[in-house]
């Protein structure tokens, strides 16, 4: 007699608990060839790649704040009940973690803020999906969260400044150059330069802003000097300069002048994969079985538009 079914010596599913207490298998989340055409809603795939669970991953919690930065300035008019509330829950679980580890604070704050001025700015008269009433609830949830990380923020400013060990300026300078050189943002190296006299020496190398050029806008188009360079940075000097002097650059203004013509690179320590055999999407960090390919498949990240624009 044929065996029909899954064969009994296949792996066992992999179960997820859910919010009553329950258990259920962790549905895998297939996209089609073409990103208009999805199998699932955005809350099915934030319960499926367990979003909310993932933002005390330090590594998934800047990925998971620019879709939800995405989510609530493009897209909030067009979610359904249940994805306004799977996004809700992720930003909760997101201010609950920033408290509890004192990371992106700054960043949380800045975005319950703006999440809370676009609802506020359509008041009374409310395009989203759902009734006033539950928005206002919305609107109460965020100001409390709001007062909540303002709070927390003013007590660590007081106990940073009883604890003046601590402060930056106090490490020795290789240390300080080596941190400094970890930035990715000319804007941090902008604010660490108003520290002292002696910090602002070091932000002013030309080296620092030279390697952040080449991050965020270099490719592998080399001139004449073998430097490896991209189109964006030579068009920019060419344009400002007819014979290009590689010793003569003056390499901060040029960064912050491609930043405002370009923007800058997305840089995430983990990211979401989709598997090119199958179509599953999974993150970087955890295993991926592919049914079709039985050897390394291949996949390709997704980044956090991207995403977006699956999900609606």
């Amino acid at each position: 007699m044929p065996f029909i079914g899954q064969d009994w010596r296949a792996n066992g599913a992999e179960w997820t608990k859910t919010e009553i207490g329950s258990w259920q298998p962790r549905k895998p989340i297939l996209l089609t060839g073409s990103l208009n055409n999805i199998n699932s809603s955005l809350s099915d795939i934030f319960n499926a790649l367990d979003i909310a669970n993932s933002v005390t991953n330090m590594r998934r919690f800047n990925y998971i704040a620019k879709v939800v930065q995405i989510l609530f300035k493009e897209k909030l008019s067009e979610l359904s009940g249940n994805a306004q509330r799977s996004l809700f829950q992720v930003i909760e679980r997101m201010v609950d973690t920033a408290l509890k580890t004192g990371n992106n604070i700054p960043l949380m704050q800045r975005i319950v803020t703006q999440f809370h001025n676009s609802i506020h700015s359509a008041y009374p008269f409310y395009y989203y999906i759902g009734s006033a009433a539950l928005w206002r609830q919305h609107i109460e949830m965020l100001i409390r969260l709001k007062e909540t990380i303002k709070q927390v923020r003013v007590n660590r400013i007081k106990t940073d400044e009883d604890n003046s060990k601590s402060k930056f300026d106090y490490l020795p300078i290789e240390m300080q150059c080596k941190i400094i050189q970890r930035l990715d943002n000319g804007t941090d190296l902008i604010n660490i330069g108003m520290i002292n006299s002696n910090l602002y020496l070091v932000t002013q190398e030309l080296l620092l802003w030279r390697q952040l050029c080449l991050y965020h806008f270099g490719d592998e188009t080399k001139n004449s000097n073998n430097l490896i360079l991209g189109e964006k940075i030579l068009g920019l000097i060419r344009r400002q300069q007819k014979d290009v002097d590689m010793d003569n650059i003056d390499w901060k203004k040029i960064y912050f002048r491609l930043r405002r013509q370009h923007g800058l690179r997305d840089a995430y320590a983990e990211m979401i994969h989709q598997c090119q055999s199958c179509k599953y999407l999974f993150w970087q960090d955890s295993d991926h079985s592919c049914p079709y390919e039985k050897v390394s498949p291949s996949s390709k990240s997704i980044t956090p538009r991207k995403l977006v624009i699956m999900l609606i």
